[in-house]
């Protein structure tokens, strides 16, 4: 049976945890998944005691037993969310299917063009997803390496003092600009083709974070993030591909930045050769491997009540 989330599951979702229930779903901000796939009952209560919270959970269950739970949530705007939580005690594909395709059509009720969900990519849960009407958009690697101490000479002739500086508001439209000529157009029709799309499926990177962007001609031709939390840092760059021989000063003066930090990740998308290089240089080395899957809403919030409704008067 698949129905909303309540408070009675999170008895049972207590009870559950202590059997495993882990969290298959991958976010930004669970990197790295130390700790992270147990226990997901705070957060779940947190859910039913902020009743304005936009987050929607879904329970799997069977007579008493809770066999799953999925938790939607929008990204940074409501045409894109993604699933936050997928706590599985086992991997059963109908009613996994059947859980994902609730949590979904909850979302599209609130707006949600696209749903996103990021999976460890040899997970069974994948073909699950596929079935419910999620596909695979892009693969990623997760790499591990060091940060540049204070008073390490790279060698490096890219000024980052002059040559990156602090990103304000203003700069979205040019990051945007930027996204278009970097990001394969079969990823970028799902993650979003016009401004709006493109900006409610950024993620929020972990800890407190600092961006910078290297200009051009009048133009936005690089960007990097970095930022700390819990003692490790996180690391994202993206350049322009005629300016991609600048990647490795580039992804130096990010690591420069999380000096102090015990490690740093990034999350490498497949089509970033260049960052891949640049760490593989640095001797990053891959700790994980992802798959992000998007489900987009073909129907309306309209639609789809009309469909539920009908449903509900059948039975």
């Amino acid at each position: 049976m698949i129905r909303s989330f309540n408070s009675l599951d999170i008895v049972r979702s207590a009870l559950a945890s202590t059997r495993g229930l882990s969290n298959r779903a991958v976010t930004l901000s669970s990197l790295p998944r130390h700790g992270s796939y147990w226990r997901p009952i705070i957060r779940l209560s947190r859910l039913q005691l902020t009743p304005r919270a936009l987050d929607s959970a879904w329970a799997w269950t069977e007579g008493a037993q809770l066999h799953g739970i999925a938790v939607v949530a929008p990204r940074s705007g409501l045409q894109s969310w993604e699933v936050t939580s997928l706590h599985l005690a086992s991997v059963q594909p109908g009613p996994l299917s059947e859980l994902l395709e609730e949590a979904a059509g909850a979302a599209a009720m609130r707006g949600a063009e696209r749903i996103f969900l990021r999976l460890q990519d040899d997970d069974l849960v994948v073909d699950a997803a596929r079935k419910s009407g999620f596909f695979p958009c892009v693969g990623e690697t997760l790499l591990r390496g060091a940060a540049i101490q204070n008073g390490t000479r790279s060698g490096s002739l890219f000024d980052d003092a002059t040559r990156l500086r602090r990103m304000v508001p203003r700069d979205d439209y040019g990051l945007f600009r930027l996204h278009n000529v970097s990001v394969p157009v079969s990823v970028r029709r799902v993650t979003g083709m016009t401004f709006d799309q493109w900006r409610a499926s950024q993620e929020s990177q972990p800890g407190r974070r600092l961006e910078r962007v290297f200009e051009k001609a009048d133009a936005i031709r690089g960007w990097v993030r970095t930022s700390k939390r819990g003692g490790a840092g996180y690391l994202s760059a993206a350049l322009h591909a005629d300016d991609r021989a600048i990647m490795p000063d580039v992804v130096d003066s990010g690591l420069r930045r999380l000096a102090g930090a015990r490690d740093v990740y990034c999350l490498t998308p497949e089509y970033e050769t260049s960052l891949q290089a640049a760490l593989d240089a640095r001797r990053f080395v891959a700790v994980d491997h992802f798959v992000t899957l998007v489900k987009t809403t073909g129907k309306t919030a309209a639609e789809l009540q009309r469909g539920r409704s009908a449903l509900a008067s059948i039975e």
